[in-house]
């Protein structure tokens, strides 16, 4: 099912600025938002479910907050367009001019732009609706399209049309309807166009006069982009200041040159298009004065003569541009959330990977946390990032067990406009875009497909992406931390994984010990969930400290945290936690009636006896129960386990592993299924390890099996 798009709703006085600003919006961003419009012209506004509102002006912020509380209003800065500025120009100096529109906070803002813009020659009469005035011997009106307001008959109306939306508040926009940036630059050539259209209409009709060049001047210089104009012949015949600033020189001067000598200073470095692109552009990156510029080259046709634009744009300047994009994704959640005072530990074991873990901060290094699942790898993983170089920059969590096989590339990677069906018009920015300039963690990195590990190789080695359905590189700087659960060595052993990118992955690497093997912990870590996040403070009874110390802990410290909050309910209003405050995974296990404790005992020896006297070595035996314990969520079959058992030095046939098998099987301590199923550890196993290990009865070889 197609996610529901969002809302976005217009509010402004007059019905006309509110269907201009509506059909410009619809025009972007109308595939992905559904836009409606509103203005108090036609009578109270009628409440209806949206995600943002914009306002035509600041003025109508109040009142649309009491209306909406809850949504986020953006009260945009307007500018005007060009249109009909030549008329404005031409009028002789000191005209009275009436200026209308409303309410009065618009017409000065209409007043303050045309000043701004350099038209300061004649005197402005404000008007809004309701002002008093004597409007008689005025007989010229400026207006941005409400001369529907105009109180009296005026022989001389100049309608500049309505004001457009700046590109900063459209980015704006953007960022609040958390739509993709690069609507930004459909807007921005829409503005362009829009302004290079009316002074292609001024050229045509004030040519080679003094009005023309003071006309080009104020709505060019308003760009940040450097811009040329030239005919076939390369003479230039326009020029704003900031081209000028770029090219350090004078406007003067830059329209006495010809636009080919003045490239052939630059240093081409990479083309980005050429003119067999479908719009005719062409885009380079050239070096001038030791920085790095975009230049494009636009074809405009007018009345069968063609000229060309040319736009120069520093590069720095783009990437400042991007880097509030990524730090504007990054508030909105790609932002490192847990620090190392936040791992928790009285554990010496502990203490001593969070110092090696800090070590490994300060590097651009590669790192592979592995662990079991619950151990905390993606907290160490934030920590690491929040103590790193990095640290402004985004923190991008990425779990491959939680992306369907088919999407993780294009999550990835992004994908351009038109990759699939189904694909968004504007394309996608990946997950490794997204994190550029800080760090992606891979969690359950062992579950990636070979197809996606070899992409992962490539931006391992190269620092560059491709997106799907595209043909262009972007590079990326990106500090990777992968996390597993799963055994990789195996994995590498079975072709699973990638033995180049394992390498390329663990140049850190930093393994998590399970709860069970720091058990110290768990009273100090139940302790401090229950005092800092729960705010209560429990004792724990002998016998429940005894269950805790007891129990396997499958779930590490996820499974100890629903602890704590199993025991804010259970143990409400006791002082002492008891074993029946426990849960049923922990008192099944756990609670033993009056002289069932020393029956089971019993049984365990009886089990250690019956080893002891079997044909089988007592050590690898006890290495292959620990193994199965240890690997549990693993496919255990007969020559995993002999691979395991060769790690710790056990070297065994596949003829002596069946034997070990038929022991521990008929023990009850294993169950062997199927090929498909393998061997796993049952309950008598579990509790045997524990007794062995809470008793210190174990032989001295099977301690590296754990």
């Amino acid at each position: 099912m197609a996610a529901q798009k969002k809302t976005l709703l217009i509010i402004s006085l007059d019905r006309k600025v509110t269907n201009f600003l509506r059909a410009i919006i619809h025009n972007i961003i109308g595939s992905e938002v559904k836009v409606y419009g509103q203005s108090l012209e036609e009578g109270l506004l009628k409440p209806i479910p949206t995600d943002v509102v914009m306002t035509s002006g600041a003025f109508l912020v109040p009142r649309v907050r009491a209306i909406y509380p809850d949504a986020v209003i953006i009260a945009p800065t307007r500018l005007i367009t060009g249109y009909n500025l030549e008329k404005v120009l031409m009028l002789p100096r000191g005209t009275k001019v009436l200026v209308v529109n409303d309410p009065r906070s618009a017409t000065e803002n209409t007043i303050e732009s045309l000043r701004n813009i350099g038209i300061t020659h004649i005197d402005y009469v404000p008007y809004w609706r309701g002002s008093r005035r004597d409007y008689r011997e005025i007989g010229t009106a400026v207006s941005p399209g409400m001369f529907h307001l105009c109180p009296v008959r005026i022989p001389n109306l100049i309608d500049i049309g309505p004001r457009i939306i700046s590109i900063h508040s459209f980015f704006r926009l953007l960022v609040a309807l958390n739509l993709d940036p690069g609507y930004l630059e459909n807007y921005a050539t829409y503005t362009h166009n829009f302004l290079m259209e009316s002074s292609r209409k001024l050229a045509a009709v004030l040519e080679h006069s003094e009005l023309l060049r003071k006309y080009q001047e104020v709505i060019l210089d308003q760009f940040e982009d450097g811009l040329l104009s030239a005919n076939d012949a390369g003479d230039i015949d326009i020029a704003n200041k900031s081209a000028a600033r770029l090219l350090r020189t004078s406007t003067e001067a830059l329209l006495s040159s010809n636009i080919y000598e003045l490239l052939s200073v630059f240093k081409h470095t990479t083309n980005l298009m050429d003119e067999s692109h479908e719009d005719f552009r062409s885009s380079s990156i050239y070096e001038y004065d030791s920085k790095q510029v975009l230049i494009q080259k636009i074809p405009v046709t007018s009345e069968n003569v063609v000229r060309h634009i040319y736009t120069f744009r520093e590069i720095a300047r783009i990437q400042r541009l991007e880097k509030d994009v990524r730090l504007r994704l990054a508030r909105k959640g790609y932002i490192t959330k847990y620090s190392f005072d936040e791992i928790w530990t009285n554990s010496r074991v502990i203490r001593e990977l969070k110092d090696k873990a800090l070590s490994f901060a300060t590097t651009e290094k590669n790192i592979l946390i592995t662990g079991e699942s619950g151990t905390g790898k993606e907290l160490f993983a934030h920590a690491i990032h929040g103590s790193s170089p990095r640290r402004e920059g985004p923190f991008v969590a990425v779990n491959f067990a939680g992306i369907p096989e088919g999407l993780i590339e294009s999550e990835l990677f992004g994908y351009d406009p038109g990759a699939f069906t189904g694909a968004k018009k504007s394309g996608k920015t990946g997950y490794f875009e997204q994190a550029h300039g800080g760090t992606i963690f891979l969690d359950e990195i062992g579950d990636a497909p070979l197809n996606v590990q070899s992409r992962l190789l490539r931006v391992l080695q190269e620092k560059e992406i491709m997106k799907v359905g595209g043909s262009g590189i972007t590079p990326v700087d990106v500090r990777i931390i992968a996390g597993t659960n799963r055994n990789l060595n195996e994995a590498m052993q079975e072709g699973k994984f990638r033995k180049d990118l394992y390498y390329r992955l663990n140049t850190l690497p930093l393994e998590i010990p399970p709860l069970r093997d720091h058990k110290e912990d768990i009273l100090y870590l139940l302790d401090r969930y229950l005092t800092e996040r729960y705010g209560i403070h429990r004792d724990f009874s002998p016998a429940a400290v005894e269950c805790f110390m007891r129990y396997g802990w499958p779930g590490n410290k996820r499974e100890l945290i629903n602890l704590a909050e199993y025991i804010c309910i259970s143990a409400r209003s006791a002082g002492v936690v008891e074993p029946e405050h426990l849960p049923g995974s922990l008192a099944d296990i756990l609670i033993t009636q009056p002289g069932q404790e020393s029956k089971e005992e019993d049984s365990h020896r009886v089990i250690m006896e019956d080893l002891v006297r079997s044909s089988a070595p007592l050590e690898p035996l006890l290495c292959v129960l620990s193994t199965l314990r240890r690997r549990r969520r693993s496919l255990n079959g007969r020559k995993s386990l002999m691979k395991e058992l060769l790690h710790h030095n056990h070297f065994v046939t596949e003829g002596r592993m069946k034997t070990y098998l038929k022991i521990l099987r008929h023990a009850g301590l294993i169950h062997v299924g199927s090929t498909k199923q393998g061997t796993v550890l049952t309950e008598k196993g579990e509790s045997f390890l524990n007794f062995l290990i809470s008793g210190d009865r174990v032989p001295p070889g099977f301690m590296s099996c754990r």
